[in-house]
């Protein structure tokens, strides 16, 4: 398996342990006082976009919900209740319902594993980091999401 760290930050900024030296916004919570909203959607959708176009090159068009942790306030102040109401952990998702729920797990409504059995996976740490995996090598993914300014690193998933 291939598995990818994706993230808005630099791997030029990190110590020599990997640590991010630079002080960014980290989190959704953080708009209006160190990002402004309109900087933040553009982010949002790089993210979302990587997911898609990883999962495009692998001809993917659905993936399982392999976990699933909620948090009601974030939830209703995203107006996601009715969606998060139809989700369950072993449940299939359509590509329009996964940038849905990687949208509001980004926005820290939700927290969600995404996996489709030994051939993809999306994962969320803290801190605005993603990991994706793919059975495949997806060099033509990788080329597109770098060139939107994210950054794609050979990262093992602390998720597996």
């Amino acid at each position: 398996m291939y598995s990818r760290r994706v993230t808005k930050y630099n791997p030029l900024k990190r110590d020599t342990n990997g640590y991010f030296l630079n002080d960014e916004w980290t989190c959704f919570s953080e708009v209006g006082v160190k990002i402004n909203i309109d900087e933040y959607l553009k982010v949002e959708k790089k993210y979302i976009n990587a997911v898609v176009t990883f999962m495009n090159e692998m001809n993917i068009n659905k993936l399982y919900i392999k976990g699933l942790e909620q948090w009601s306030e974030d939830i209703e102040a995203q107006n996601a209740t009715e969606f998060i109401s139809k989700l369950w952990i072993g449940q299939w998702i359509s590509i329009q319902e996964v940038k849905e729920l990687v949208k509001l797990t980004l926005r820290n409504a939700v927290w969600c594993k995404l996996e489709l059995k030994n051939q993809f996976f999306v994962h969320f740490g803290y801190d605005y980091y993603m990991y994706i995996g793919t059975s495949h090598e997806c060099s033509n993914a990788f080329k597109k999401v770098a060139l939107t300014g994210l950054h794609v690193e050979m990262v093992d998933s602390p998720y597996l």
